[in-house]
């Protein structure tokens, strides 16, 4: 008996050869109806993909690399959602994909470029998804000059149009910032990453077009960058709390930083709801055990890593980059009304 090919299936359904294969490829361009047509059919043959004979027909390696960032041996801080997490939804995602992900752990940014100048000129991957965009990310143009496929988790800002995933950073903090004004609130602190993300750059920017809003002053000595850790959000609210004339406000940029932000209320004395209040944006949803809970914007990192995903396999397909541009805004879940209240 001969070997089942992609003409048998053709036959067996009807469809295009063209469209058996791109279905067998799980191309985006094919219907999932159809797909599931040419899958059964291929099932019921005893079609079996010979991948390694694709690669050597193709070159292509079906690997999609994904770099990121990983704490090294000696960081013992929390900073929120971590590499891990992101990776287990974007396996997912190509899981019904002849493509598999591949996890390229990298120390810092100069490594990560390294790491994506090899893959890129060895073509050890078909495509590549990395996070932590800088504003001017020259990751991004190394990528973009060599045509090659990715998508970032992360926008950016001065580069020119690429496909990215990432959180509504300048809805969050607007919407933060009214909500808190509304409140009473007329000092308030932002907590934000390090100063080269693009994502602190676009919050950064939010957070002093909400204040020109609503007619209050710009206060440098308010506005803290660094490393989205514990130690990061304690040490500033010890030293802000401090000041002449205090927050009575701290917007966090992760839930690890308002951890730490709680551990500075108690070193001050201080006490949420009385003295100031603490909010969080993203990560994993844990406002809700701290004690007080607090209100804080919530993404579910399963549904960026998806999108991660889904927008690789589009862009190896062909697809523009401008039609791979997601925003996503997290849900605001209030766990305390966030006014003072002196008496407690």
């Amino acid at each position: 008996m001969q070997r089942p090919t992609i003409k048998t299936i053709a036959r067996e359904t009807g469809l295009s050869i063209a469209t058996v294969s791109k279905a067998l490829k799980h191309s985006p361009q094919v219907r999932p109806e159809t797909r599931a047509v040419v899958l059964d059919a291929a099932e019921r043959v005893g079609y079996e993909l010979n991948l390694h004979g694709v690669q050597l027909r193709t070159g292509k390696t079906y690997q999609v690399a994904a770099i990121m960032t990983a704490p090294g041996p000696k960081e013992n801080e929390w900073e929120g959602v971590e590499y891990a997490q992101l990776l287990s939804g974007i396996s997912w995602a190509l899981e019904e994909s002849p493509y598999r992900v591949s996890l390229y752990a990298v120390r810092d940014f100069q490594e990560s470029q390294e790491t994506i100048r090899q893959i890129v000129s060895m073509k050890k991957a078909d495509g590549i998804i990395i996070s932590g965009t800088r504003a001017d990310d020259p990751r991004i143009r190394l990528m973009q000059e060599a045509e090659f496929p990715f998508v970032t988790y992360g926008m950016s800002i001065h580069n020119a149009p690429h496909a990215y995933v990432d959180a509504d950073n300048e809805q969050m903090i607007r919407l933060s910032m009214a909500r808190l004004i509304e409140r009473g609130h007329r000092r308030i602190a932002l907590l934000n990453p390090k100063e080269q993300f693009a994502y602190g750059v676009v919050r950064l920017e939010s957070y002093r077009k909400a204040l020109e809003k609503a007619g209050l002053p710009y206060d440098p000595a308010l506005v803290a960058h660094g490393r989205l850790t514990p130690a990061f959000g304690r040490e500033n609210v010890v030293t802000m709390s401090a000041l002449a004339d205090p927050p009575t406000a701290y917007i966090c940029a992760n839930e690890a930083t308002a951890l730490g932000a709680f551990s500075g209320f108690h070193a001050r004395g201080l006490v949420h709801g009385r003295d100031a209040v603490i909010n969080a944006t993203d990560d994993l949803n844990v406002s809700q055990y701290f004690a007080p809970p607090i209100t804080s914007y919530y993404l579910p990192i399963g549904e960026p890593s998806a999108l991660l995903g889904k927008f690789i396999l589009r862009r190896m397909e062909g697809e523009p980059p401008e039609a791979l541009q997601t925003l996503l805004m997290p849900d605001l879940i209030e766990r305390s009304d966030d006014r003072l209240r002196p008496e407690r």
